[in-house]
């Protein structure tokens, strides 16, 4: 059996810095807000397991466990990928 995968949308604070970049801070999902304790690793990915476009993907530490998120720019988004069960 195939595994499917589904995007998981999520609101993201995050702040620009004076070079331009901007760093995501916290997740906010479902109402309760994670902090992010730190940013492991930024770069262009896309999950081919569900349609995006040009996303960045950012390797995070939430709660002491490391999280993958995307941010999309063309549609302003932010989202993770998970596995429908």
């Amino acid at each position: 059996m195939e595994r499917q995968y589904e995007r998981v949308p999520l609101a993201v604070d995050a702040v620009f810095t004076t070079s331009g970049e901007f760093r995501p801070r916290q997740l906010i999902y479902k109402g309760e807000h994670f902090d992010i304790s730190r940013i492991i690793g930024v770069r262009r990915y896309c999950p081919c397991v569900v349609g995006c476009v040009a996303p960045i993907e950012y390797t995070v530490v939430v709660q002491g466990i490391e999280k993958k998120i995307y941010y999309e720019r063309d549609t302003n988004q932010w989202f993770s990928v998970r596995e429908v069960r």
